[in-house]
């Protein structure tokens, strides 16, 4: 401690009090003052603090610092090989005027052992903190010389005894009641040992051994097993301004083992003993500072329960979590079902900060339901499942384990109720065909006796079998009846689940995509060549592809040609559609391949009759004689695909307006020279007329229509327009 006091090198007297020698004849007392001083030109230094309480104890004890100072000195001096001599006590910073009579002064002192030195040190503060049993242990240990010639290290030891005497005197006097059956006044006087040395194993055991609860007392002391300690709490009717000492009993426990205090107050709010053996049953003793009746706890055992206790309901199964309180070896877990047969579930692994456990246990055939049981641990937390249960309520007990003295110790144990309810069977199929009516059909396998209600979610579905909440379910579909008929919006492209709805609780099913290709409109049809066909119409908004469809009669195969927008644009579409009449239909192609397309309710389609053709030819009139006859008409019926039907047009040639070169584009642009009817071509296929020349004569062109009947339908097949010239 000298080293505090005085700077590297300095001088200190410490015979007749702490003196810093500074010169010759110089010398400084070193007093609270000084050390006050001190502290305050080191600043913040590492010392400051024991500079500051060695100040506080300077101003109790004005002797006190420079025991303590001779005590250290004089322990160097002992375990010194030369601790004979003065030049090794000045070597210690003592003044050299000191240093003969300090070596003679240590020389005369009992020499202590590192037990008695541990002894004497703890002392003073064991008999000031009441630990009277503890203090006399240590004056036990001490030489009886160590005494000699310190009256006031006498008058402690000699006051130590005679409490140590006074302790046992009552102890006996107790200890006589008891064997009188007298357990009042054992009470008593064991209360009065307690409050001599309450320290004493054997005081607070008897007081605890002999109380009984009089009228007017304010209860037991209230003691209750948590994480990390014991909570004590003084009963109500405790007198709020009283002092008490705290101190632990432990089952089984040695009584010569010293009782340990728990420290701090027993106020309003808890006292917490956080040094509590786990495992061990203990009791409490606050025993008060004046006259009043001491507050004792009921045993308790020190094994806190599970925190946080979390239990669930699935399909068939409980899953139970909870938070293990640190010191717990393992928790034991049991399932009592609704016919009120229990069964071990097992402690689960746990690998959180609660530590290790014993591995996954599972149900045996025991078990409520047949279930069985796994482990999981999330953020700490622990837990099991048992699966294969029937509806109904289950109780869950959640118990620590602990290590005990010798056998395991199990806590009281948490208990909670879940319900398992019914849930639905699952869909395990789902499927989706398009109908030949239009729209789709879906159909499913399983969730028998279960809603099997057909959604779309909003963003990724969930697994199959996941389980849900029914009120958290998606709308059902609008455009999907009870018998899974589907009409989907056109444009529609979605992902259909299917889910299996029973009470409150759902189960997810499969999926199937479906799509509904928007319509095509303005779809029209017309022959261009023999045996080919150009097809237009309006392209749907949104489609990379169109299908058009070309079927022939009854009987005939259909052909589709799959028609992409680009090409469909720029070059338009002519196809193959032989002699016969087709009927033509499109529709745009899904986008997704996956997806199954539902038919068109109401397809664009066009009908193409048969291909007809009437052909004319203007032959030159036969000769006679020297001059050739009037031109002939030849107008012929052309139907490679059989029968023509009914409704032909009617065939007229016009000569155009005015004569000469001037061409007819249109029936009503000139003259109507002769007329061929439909139902002579039909009845005879081929008719000729000869065509009289105009007055005044001269050539003139002419050019043949259709009209009437089906004029839209059959090709006019016309000759060369340089040979329409009548001469």
């Amino acid at each position: 401690m000298g080293e505090l006091l005085v700077p590297a090198g300095g001088r200190l007297r410490v015979l007749d009090g702490i003196f810093a020698v500074e010169g010759p004849g110089r010398r400084r007392h070193v007093g609270a003052e000084a050390l006050r001083a001190l502290r305050a030109s080191r600043g913040a230094a590492g010392a400051g603090a024991l500079l500051d309480r060695l100040a506080g104890i300077q101003e109790r004890d004005p002797t006190a610092l420079r025991r303590v100072l001779l005590y250290q000195l004089v322990q160097l001096l002992h375990d010194h090989p030369r601790g004979d001599l003065p030049d090794t006590a000045a070597g210690f910073g003592v003044d050299p005027d000191e240093a003969a009579a300090l070596v003679h002064a240590a020389a005369g002192s009992p020499r202590l052992d590192p037990a008695q030195r541990a002894a004497a040190e703890g002392l003073e503060d064991a008999r000031l903190a009441g630990r009277v049993r503890a203090a006399a242990r240590s004056a036990a240990v001490l030489p009886p010389s160590v005494a000699g010639g310190d009256p006031l290290l006498a008058g402690r030891l000699a006051e130590l005894a005679a409490r140590v005497r006074a302790a046992d005197a009552l102890l006996d006097e107790a200890r006589a009641y008891e064997d009188h059956e007298d357990p009042e006044q054992a009470a008593a006087a064991y209360a009065q040992a307690a409050r001599l040395a309450w320290d004493c194993p054997r005081a607070v055991r008897g007081l605890v051994r002999t109380h009984r609860a009089a009228e007017g007392d304010p209860g037991p002391l209230e003691a209750r097993s948590l994480p990390g300690g014991v909570a004590l709490r003084r009963p109500p009717g405790a007198d709020p301004d009283g002092t008490w000492r705290v101190v632990r009993l432990t089952r089984r426990e040695p009584l010569t083992t010293p009782l340990p205090e728990v420290p701090g107050p027993l106020g309003a709010g808890p006292l917490t003993d956080r040094r509590a053996p786990l495992g061990r049953e203990v009791r409490y003793v606050a025993l008060p500072a004046g006259d009043g009746a001491p507050l004792i706890s009921a045993p308790l055992l020190v094994a806190p329960e599970v925190a946080e206790l979390r239990l669930t309901d699935g399909r068939s199964r409980i899953e139970a979590s909870w938070l293990r309180p640190p010191g717990a070896t393992g928790v034991r877990v049991t399932l009592t079902g609704p016919d009120g047969r229990t069964t071990h579930l097992g402690p689960p692994a746990a690998t959180g900060p609660a530590g290790a456990g014993d591995g996954a246990g599972a149900a045996g055939p025991g078990a409520a339901g047949g279930g069985s049981a796994a482990a999981a641990s999330s953020a700490g937390r622990e837990g099991v499942r048992a699966g294969g249960l029937g509806p109904g309520t289950y109780g869950v007990r959640v118990r620590c384990r602990y290590a005990g003295v010798g056998d395991e110790v199990l806590s009281g144990g948490v208990e909670a109720a879940v319900v398992v309810h019914p849930w639905p069977e699952p869909v395990v199929g789902l499927g989706a065909a398009a109908r030949d009516a239009g729209g789709l059909e879906f159909c499913w396998t399983g969730g028998a006796g279960a809603d099997v209600r057909l959604v779309q979610w909003p963003g990724t579905a969930p697994a199959k079998g996941t389980e849900l909440a029914a009120d958290a379910l998606p709308a059902a579909l609008p455009w999907v009846d009870a018998d899974g008929i589907a009409d989907p919006p056109p444009g529609t492209l979605a992902t259909v689940s299917a889910v299996a709805v029973l009470g409150g609780r759902a189960l997810a099913g499969p999926g199937v995509v479906v799509e509904a290709p928007e319509p095509v409109t303005g779809l029209t049809v017309r022959r261009t060549t023999p045996g080919r066909a150009r097809i237009s119409f309006d392209w749907p908004d949104g489609a990379g592809r169109v299908t058009v469809a070309v079927a022939p009669g009854p009987g005939g195969d259909r052909t589709e040609h799959p028609v992409v927008r680009a090409v469909f644009l720029r070059e338009g579409l002519e196809l193959p559609v032989g002699p016969g009449a087709v009927r033509v239909t499109a529709h745009a192609a899904p986008r997704s391949a996956l997806a199954t397309a539902a038919a068109p309710r109401d397809a664009e389609q066009a009908v193409l009759p048969a291909d007809v053709a009437i052909a004319y030819r203007l032959l030159p009139g036969p000769r006679r004689m020297l001059r050739r006859g009037p031109a002939v008409l030849r107008v012929t019926l052309l139907a490679p695909g059989g029968d023509p039907g009914s409704g032909l047009p009617d065939f007229v040639l016009v000569a155009g307006a005015g004569g000469g070169a001037a061409r007819p584009h249109r029936p009503v642009d000139g003259s109507e020279l002769c007329r061929v009817t439909g139902a002579e071509l039909a009845a005879s296929g081929t008719v000729e007329r000869e065509i009289v020349p105009r007055a005044p004569g001269g050539p003139y062109a002419v050019r043949g229509f259709l009209l009437g009947g089906r004029a839209a339908s059959v090709r006019l097949d016309e000759p060369s327009l340089t040979s329409l010239v009548v001469r």
